[in-house]
């Protein structure tokens, strides 16, 4: 018999078999035929238990409404991905019954699951003097996800249906300990995960299927100090697996490919970003990080960071560097003068960064678009200026829109950018970390 796992964008998972026995086992949300569920979706998976026939499937596969993509395979993994954001809306995969084994294997009845696109919201940190709320903006309106008299850093779920957030807690000894609490987005009551006197958890992050998570813990030393702080695969179940480093060695600031088969962290013991292979198990010397988390591209295969300067002087270049697994691109964005900060990678072909000047007569803070091909500049958008400074920023699930915010003096301004238009709308209320929320 044989066995198909789907998935919509790491977004929505369920395990369909094809042969004599139907069966629907949900993971990350319960999705029938004829429900729906609130997701941004970008592609969908179909895995096989054995190898399947690859054009009698790409035939069966369809989507309703239609929505143009492209196929490709990873193994025994068909990938659909959709060649411009979604619209708002209902959508329905469908793969009809028919021997789609490469033996001829059957599928004895149809499979449809539907999933909603809907206009995604933002997430940040909005801090009083009762403590901090974590708070979820969309459609003009404004709910608190979570409150603790300190947040440490938070991560949204794939499908934004959950919020990993570490908050920081006094243990029985009046110490500070920071643990995780899990927030489902739908008001359900949230869920500890980890609350240990002798673990204190700092930042953490999500794999791109939603099934475990990634976050850096010090360790209680038998002496009463603290260990070094290490990045750990933890399952949402609150259960630590293993230290991305096998080694024991520090590490921090990690971030998951998208394709889910690369880890990257800084390496604090001896100044590298590490790239590792989660299969093969290597691991690839990326260069020198000034800071910061590295980004990936869409298709896993080129990291952007901030990088050390390679030139010495009083006012050395602080520069962004793009750097492909494999070492074939490597390209350094940046002149002297400015501090390039933050970068993302817009799409396969374009990184955009923070541009901070300095000096008598700079613009202030820009968000600068270059090609990776020439290097080239291709756009800049200010967003503030004189010794203001942009605290953060996030690009939307379909890279339309930037959230970020603008601290002068002690006041904090929130805002939403339109790549396309330039428009920007200040929010009302303004906060640390803007994230954007599917």
């Amino acid at each position: 018999m044989l066995g198909i796992t789907a998935v919509c964008a790491v977004v929505l998972a369920v395990t369909f078999a094809l042969g004599d026995q139907r069966r629907i086992a949900v993971v990350l949300a319960s999705p029938s035929e004829g429900d729906a569920v609130p997701s941004t979706v970008r592609e969908v998976a179909l895995t096989f238990d054995e190898e399947p026939d690859r054009g009698g499937v790409e035939e069966a596969f369809r989507i309703e409404p239609e929505a143009p993509g492209a196929f490709r395979w990873r193994g025994r993994t068909l990938v659909y991905t959709f060649g411009r954001s979604l619209a708002v809306g209902d959508y329905r995969v469908v793969v009809p019954a028919g021997n789609l084994g490469r033996g001829s294997e059957p599928m004895l009845e149809d499979f449809a699951v539907t999933f909603r696109v809907r206009e995604p919201g933002f997430a940040m940190i909005v801090t009083s003097e009762t403590g901090q709320a974590l708070v979820e903006v969309r459609d003009g309106e404004q709910r608190t996800l979570a409150q603790a008299p300190r947040i440490i850093d938070y991560a949204i779920s794939p499908d934004g249906t959950q919020v990993a957030v570490v908050v920081a807690a006094e243990t029985d000894g009046g110490s500070t300990r920071g643990g995780l609490v899990m927030v489902p987005t739908d008001g359900s009551p949230p869920q500890s995960l980890v609350q240990s006197p002798d673990i204190n958890l700092g930042g953490v992050t999500w794999a791109p299927d939603g099934t475990s998570l990634l976050v850096v813990r010090r360790d209680t030393l038998p002496g009463g100090g603290e260990g070094v702080p290490r990045a750990w695969l933890l399952r949402i179940t609150g259960e630590f697996i293993a230290p991305v480093d096998p080694d024991g060695n520090p590490s921090l600031n990690p971030s998951w490919s998208p394709d889910g088969q690369h880890l990257a962290y800084l390496s604090p013991s001896d100044g590298r970003l590490i790239a590792y292979n989660l299969s093969t198990q290597v691991f690839t010397n990326m260069g020198q990080p000034r800071g910061g988390r590295a980004e990936w591209s869409p298709n896993s295969q080129l990291i952007a960071w901030e990088s050390v300067p390679r030139t010495e002087g009083s006012n050395p270049i602080q520069p962004v560097r793009v750097k492909s697994l494999d070492s074939s691109y490597d390209r350094t964005f940046g002149v002297e003068g400015e501090t390039r900060l933050a970068p993302k990678l817009l799409d396969n072909d374009t990184v955009l960064s923070l541009r901070r000047q300095v000096g008598s007569g700079v613009r202030g803070t820009e968000l600068v678009f270059e090609s990776l091909e020439d290097g080239r500049q291709l756009r800049a958008i200010f967003l503030a200026g004189g010794t203001d400074l942009v605290l953060e920023w996030d690009l939307d699930p379909a890279r339309e829109r930037v959230v970020y915010t603008v601290q002068s003096g002690q006041q904090r301004t929130t805002l939403v950018l339109n790549l396309e238009s330039g428009e920007r709308e200040p929010i009302d209320v303004s906060g640390d970390r803007p994230r954007w929320l599917p």
